[in-house]
């Protein structure tokens, strides 16, 4: 019975390098619901998204530290989403407390996945949920010791230097097998390659680790760039994509969003001078909030933001950037 899953305890030892557990269970009408978190490491928003979403508690048992690999799958039109918790447990009144990390698409398709390295032994919590109502259906949990991601990035982001450079940035925790950053580039956000000689060793520290690159030939308008993150097995795996904006008939005093209309990506250009946190917010044209982040923006950069699981319509976006001001634009998703 599905239910048994509450009961069910996923033992983890991480002595043994490529160890799996599988368990599978379903999200039905019958489960409880919750307000979800927004994806985060760890998450600090309730989303607009999933409120009132059915859920599964999955106890989780490990005993030794380590890092563990957790990877949903599920049928094409179940879109998944997880929840770490803590040893203090999971209660679905206060959602935010005990929150280790939260994904929602790092896994195959549209199912979440999350590596987390483990200092503390004891009982944790996986949570099991859709992205937002009403979707339901079947999924697996795979557990892997070891993990397949040797780094996780709190941030990474680009911003334009003086002299015409472009200066990247970058922040990772608990980095293990990591051989070598790879910066890459493209002029359209699709084919990237290698910048010759900008290779940065990784560090490999139990805490968090600070770099950064500066391209001093970028493209004259707009510079993508992300990182080739190479493990010394010689596993290859990227990061989420930065982008800058280098012309220089733009006016650096505006926000700006583009393309517009939007398919998959809505960019939002900030104005010079800007850093720090902005607040963006998407909402449609009836007035509800159908998207909230908050990004660590530098001068001038550009914010990538995934708006591929937005309907076809339009939208505005409103964007509190760290000066306090606040700027509401209109685009339209094909």
């Amino acid at each position: 019975m599905k239910k048994s899953l509450l009961l069910f305890l996923l033992t983890i030892s991480v002595y043994f390098s490529q160890a799996q557990s599988v368990i599978t269970g379903a999200i039905t009408t019958s489960d409880p619901t919750f307000h979800r978190p927004d994806q985060g490491a760890p998450p600090t928003t309730l989303s607009q998204d999933g409120t009132n979403v059915h859920y599964d508690v999955i106890p989780v048992t490990i005993t030794t530290t380590g890092l563990v690999t957790f990877v949903c799958t599920g049928p094409a039109n179940f879109d998944t989403f997880g929840i770490l918790y803590g040893p203090a447990g999971f209660d679905p009144a206060n959602p935010l407390s005990n929150a280790l990390v939260a994904d929602d698409d790092s896994g195959p398709g549209v199912n979440f996945a999350i590596t987390y390295n483990f200092t503390v032994p004891g009982v944790y919590y996986i949570v099991v949920c859709p992205f937002k109502n009403p979707s339901l259906g079947s999924y697996s949990l795979t557990s892997t010791e070891g993990g397949v991601l040797p780094v996780r990035l709190i941030s990474f982001t680009v911003e334009k230097a003086s002299g015409g450079k472009n200066l990247l940035k970058w922040v990772s925790a608990g980095e293990s097998n990591i051989d070598k950053y790879q910066v890459q580039h493209s002029i359209d956000g699709s084919g990237f390659t290698d910048i010759a000689g900008a290779i940065i060793d990784g560090r490999n520290l139990p805490t968090n680790s600070y770099y950064n690159y500066t391209d001093n030939a970028p493209f004259e308008k707009l510079n993508f760039y992300r990182l080739k993150i190479i493990e010394k097995t010689n596993l290859i795996s990227y990061s989420t994509i930065a982008v800058v904006n280098n012309n220089k008939n733009r006016s650096s005093a505006s926000i700006t969003v583009f393309p517009n209309p939007a398919v998959n990506y809505l960019n939002i250009q900030t104005k010079a001078g800007q850093k720090g946190k902005a607040d963006v917010i998407i909402s449609s044209a009836s007035g509800q909030i159908v998207y909230r982040r908050d990004y660590a923006i530098g001068s001038e950069s550009i914010l990538y933001v995934d708006v591929q699981k937005l309907s076809a319509g339009s939208y505005f976006v409103k964007i509190k950037t760290p000066d306090g001001e606040i700027t509401n634009l209109p685009f339209i998703k094909h």
